[in-house]
């Protein structure tokens, strides 16, 4: 794979997308139209706190 082909392949990773914004590989209404497809996942998150406890209902039950 050429270099070219793997910077386009992470065209909308979120750790470039600043820096594709400001050499002009991807202007920001296109960066707004992806971003509104995306799925909301919501409703898989899982949290936790720092000391790797759940923070769920069920758990704080037991």
């Amino acid at each position: 794979m050429s270099l070219a082909e793997a910077n386009k392949n992470l065209k909308w990773d979120v750790r470039l997308t600043e820096r594709n914004l400001n050499v002009g590989e991807l202007k920001k209404d296109e960066l707004n139209k992806h971003l509104e497809q995306l799925p909301d996942l919501a409703s898989n998150v899982e949290t936790f706190t720092m000391d790797g406890k759940n923070n769920s209902s069920a758990d704080e039950s037991h």
